[in-house]
């Protein structure tokens, strides 16, 4: 188990402390790798001793073992970075485009150490068998909402987009029952009424999937159904949704090819009925 992982699985278990200590950790890993057990508890604020508490917590023997965990895990993967942009040294264009280019290849080069093919297919297969799909984004991610929303509608899915309001979200969450499928959003940080939507999504039976970056480790709580990735470029600076649009695009295929015969009869009646309408 990578120590994200093992994050995601103690983040309920965390104090207001170590939450700090584990967000130091996402946005910089290499950095934590590095340092000392004081340096990771100084840089928020706290006593060395809890930095050796979040270790053991996290199932370490030791801070230096939780450290050696993440030089392993992030040390090595920043070297295969490494090894990629040295190969277009030179050749890159020195631009932003290019720049931004190349920052996206490299976070597409490293997607499946993030998520295997195992998540996207049990992903898939939630969402094609289930009996609705409700589907939240907000803020930039509202992008992705309405992909997912179209995506699904084509397979004939009775999907429901929900919407940011407070009062329309509680309104579109009440309508959640068993058998149904929640898919949601969480980037910099979980949406707004990210708990209140997993909490009722929990009540209701319904099984909930959450498409994040890095920090998706520190939710509270967990949804059932995780695909955690990191994002291309700096965390503190501009990001795009090239990898979780990837994700979701991996995901559609995913679904269609699971429910073909279905997935093209819709398809093909869609395109019938785009020739009604013109």
């Amino acid at each position: 188990m990578s120590v994200l992982e093992k994050i995601a699985e103690s983040s309920s278990n965390l104090t207001p402390n170590e939450r700090l200590m584990v967000q130091a950790v996402i946005e910089s890993p290499t950095a934590v790798a590095l340092g000392t057990a004081n340096d990771l508890a100084g840089s928020v604020g706290v006593h060395e001793a809890t930095a050796s508490r979040l270790a053991r917590k996290l199932g370490y023997a030791s801070y230096a073992a939780f450290r050696d965990a993440l030089r392993e895990e992030f040390i090595a993967t920043r070297e295969t970075a490494t090894r990629f942009e040295k190969t277009f040294d030179g050749t890159a264009p020195d631009s932003i485009l290019g720049n931004l280019a190349l920052q996206e290849a490299q976070a597409l080069g490293q997607v499946e150490n993030a998520i295997s093919a195992e998540q996207i297919n049990t992903v898939a297969e939630r969402l094609i068998r289930a009996d609705r799909i409700f589907i939240y984004g907000y803020g930039n991610s509202e992008v992705l909402s309405l992909m997912m929303s179209k995506r699904f509608r084509r397979f004939g899915k009775d999907v429901h987009q929900l919407d940011g309001d407070p009062r329309h979200l509680a309104e579109g969450a009440l309508g959640m029952r068993e058998n149904d499928v929640l898919l949601t959003f969480a980037f910099r940080r979980p949406p707004r009424s990210y708990e209140a939507l997993m909490q009722t999504a929990r009540e209701a039976g319904t099984e909930t999937i959450v498409i994040s970056g890095n920090r998706g480790a520190i939710l509270s709580p967990q949804p059932d159904h995780l695909l955690r990735a990191p994002r291309g470029g700096d965390a503190d600076s501009f990001q795009t949704l090239v990898v979780p649009m990837t994700v979701c695009n991996a995901i559609v295929v995913a679904a269609g090819s699971q429910n073909k015969d279905k997935s093209l009869q819709e398809l093909e009646r869609l395109g019938q009925l785009i020739e009604r309408f013109d």
